[in-house]
Parts: C-alpha cells; structure tokens; sequence
C-alpha cells in the first residue's frame, strides 16, 4: 500500500543524493522512504557527471506484515532486536562487503576498519585515493551508505545502527569543524539579531548544522529553496517585545 498523501518530488545528479533531500524535506529517515524513478539520465551509479534523476518520493505506509510473526500472530509492532552475535556478524558482513567495494574503486586492496560507535557503525577506510574523491564530492560516501544499507536484506528489519562510511576520519573532522561553526553563527545571529544563510550543497553539511542547533533556545533552523537551490537559514529567536527583523522601530 502506497502513501502518496505527501509526495514530494526531487532532482538531482544521483539517486541517494535525491533520496536524502526527499527525506529531508519529509523529516525521515531514508530507510522510511518510498520512491519512484519519474525520468534519469544516462551514467551509473558512481557517474557524478551524468545526468541528472527525478524522483517522487513518499513517506512508506505501515507494513501489517511486517508486524506478524512467522506463526501468523501479532506482535504489537514490536520487532525483536538482533542478539549481540548477530550484531557483530552483521557488522562484520558490512565491513568485508564495504572492503570489497572500496577495494574495486580504488583498484587496490583498501583495508576498512568497523567501530559501533553509539547508534552509528562506522566503516573507516584507510586509501589516500579515497579520500582525496571524498574530500572532492561527498556523493561518494553517501552513495555507499545507500549500498551497505541494502545489503542486509536477510535481517528482514531495520538495522541496529546508522551506517555512517569515513575515509582516514575525513568526514568526522568535518562533522567536528560543522558544529564548531555552528556554534560561532549562532553567537553571531544571537548578537546581531539577523539571520544568516549558508550555502551547503551537501544535504548530509545542512544536517548536521540543523541538529547542532537543534537546542540552541537563541537560534533556529530552516531549510529554504528547492534542489540543487536549496539553503540553510539559521535565525535569532525573537521574544515578544523585539522588532522584526529590519525594523528601525
């Protein structure tokens, strides 16, 4: 059953590149998201110069099935959570999988280290080539964070973990250096009482600003543009008795 209530419809050079701005924009996560393919270009999945792909994206309608046990009885919605074995297998079939691709991008063998680290599985890997493509386009990281997810189909159910792909801690220094910024325009939008708009291509770089100032009770986040167009505002949060912004008042 489709729930297309809410279908919102996205362009962009890749097809997870458009997925996490449909889900961005429908404020789930992408696990939790239906699509459709409404035109593509030419260019397989690591082309980043093709064309680009349009898709209609909605919010998945709950599974009844999924909510049976294998003797056809309920479960009130609860799944049961994979046993720390299977955790660890499964952690350990994501990081040969993740080796095996890097390894052929990179043509060469890419050794790939696997850290939960709270709710996320890191896949760190350890090729200069890597990280040089990833310091260039963050599409890289991102399509292979689509990759792994869908690799587990066996489990039959949402992942423990956030798949979260690092070449030598690339991503998590820039992830460190985003919310070190974030909190210096928000001091800034704080004083001088006027928003200020950043121009992130990366809906993962919009992300992590909006949830590094997601309880900051000065300042707010949003999301303005479409597409390739889209921005994040950051704005002061104005008590009764301020002006508007831009009023001399």
């Amino acid at each position: 059953m489709q729930n297309k209530g809410n279908e919102v419809r996205v362009t962009a050079k890749t097809l997870d590149l458009a997925l996490s701005e449909a889900a961005t924009r429908l404020q789930v996560d992408q696990s939790q998201l239906d699509y459709r393919v409404v035109s593509q270009g030419s260019g397989g999945l690591f082309s980043f110069l093709g064309k680009k792909i349009e898709i209609a994206a909605w919010k998945k309608a709950i599974d009844i099935e999924q909510l049976m046990t294998e003797d056809g009885q309920e479960n009130d919605g609860e799944v049961e959570a994979l046993s720390p074995q299977e955790v660890e297998a499964l952690k350990r079939d994501l990081q040969k999988f993740c080796q095996d691709i890097c390894s052929a991008i990179s043509n060469k063998p890419v050794t790939v280290k696997a850290e939960l680290e709270g709710n996320r599985l890191i896949l760190d890997c350890d090729d200069e080539y890597l990280a040089g493509q990833m310091m260039k386009n963050s599409k890289l990281a991102e399509a292979l964070e689509h990759i792994l997810r869908k690799k587990p189909r066996h489990i039959k159910r949402e992942l423990p973990f956030r798949i979260f792909v690092d070449v030598q801690g690339v991503r998590r220094k820039r992830e460190t250096d985003l919310v070190e910024l974030a909190r210096d325009l928000s001091e800034k939008v704080h004083e001088n009482k006027r928003p200020i708009v950043l121009n992130y291509k990366s809906s993962y770089d919009r992300k992590i600003i909006h949830m590094a100032l997601d309880k900051d009770d000065r300042v707010y986040t949003k999301s303005i543009g479409t597409g390739p167009n889209r921005k994040l505002m950051i704005l002061p949060i104005r008590k009764k008795d301020e002006p508007e912004y831009g009023d001399e008042r």
